[in-house]
């Protein structure tokens, strides 16, 4: 048997430390796709709009995985990410027309718990040039779900709110808001939440404004 230099022993050591890391990476990886042993959850929308910590804990499946209303008890929850008009009204008025409108609808019957994402509510951010009238009637549908048990949620998470609060330019409105400072604060801001400075004042005015344009105040 020929002599091998230390350097070639070295070369071949760490040649097959490399191979078996690489293997057991590769396995890893393959276990923490694989989410077969999760709670199914159907979500309505796009996916990538749920936070992570729900996205780790559930087997995220799409309205796809829908057919008929017996698929329903395969899945724990119900995420809403994106909802159109037509979809928010049927719902509230139980017309299941088609997959999206069954499947929430499905999932009422059936007690599953069904969580509404802000995300879902992009006629919020139009409150500001919107019908009043109108923008009444879609928040009324928005109440009428939640009056059949549907949670509705932010999908911002502490980070990111830390984050939006940090960044350049976003001192945080404090003092007392009037209703020409609410006004100013709905016109340039496209967020669903207001973060106002503790100790603020919020004349009732200054509140409806927040209300009629779908802005939940938030003191920090």
């Amino acid at each position: 048997m020929p002599e091998i230099s230390n350097e070639q022993l070295i070369e071949i050591i760490t040649r097959e430390v490399m191979k078996i890391m690489s293997e057991g990476k590769n396995e890893i990886d393959d276990k923490s796709d694989d989410k077969s042993g999760m709670s199914a959850a159907l979500v309505i929308g796009n996916a990538d709009l749920l936070p992570p910590s729900i996205k780790s804990r559930h087997n995220i499946l799409g309205i796809e995985s829908y057919t008929c209303e017996e698929d329903i008890v395969k899945f724990e929850k119900i995420f809403l990410t994106e909802l159109s008009l037509t979809e928010l009204a049927d719902i509230a008025l139980g017309r299941n027309t088609r997959a999206v409108q069954c499947a929430v609808i499905s999932g009422l019957q059936n007690g599953t718990e069904i969580l509404l994402f802000d995300s879902a509510l992009t006629f919020r951010k139009k409150s500001p040039s919107m019908s009043r009238g109108f923008y009444q009637l879609l928040e009324g549908y928005v109440r009428t779900l939640q009056g059949f048990g549907i949670k509705l949620v932010s999908g911002q998470t502490p980070i990111d709110k830390y984050t939006a609060r940090s960044a350049p330019g976003g001192e945080l409105p404090e003092g007392i808001i009037t209703e020409a400072v609410a006004v100013s604060i709905v016109k340039k801001s496209s967020e669903t939440t207001v973060f106002l400075k503790k100790g603020t004042v919020v004349t009732p005015s200054a509140r409806d404004v927040f209300l009629h344009s779908g802005k939940v105040i938030e003191i920090v």
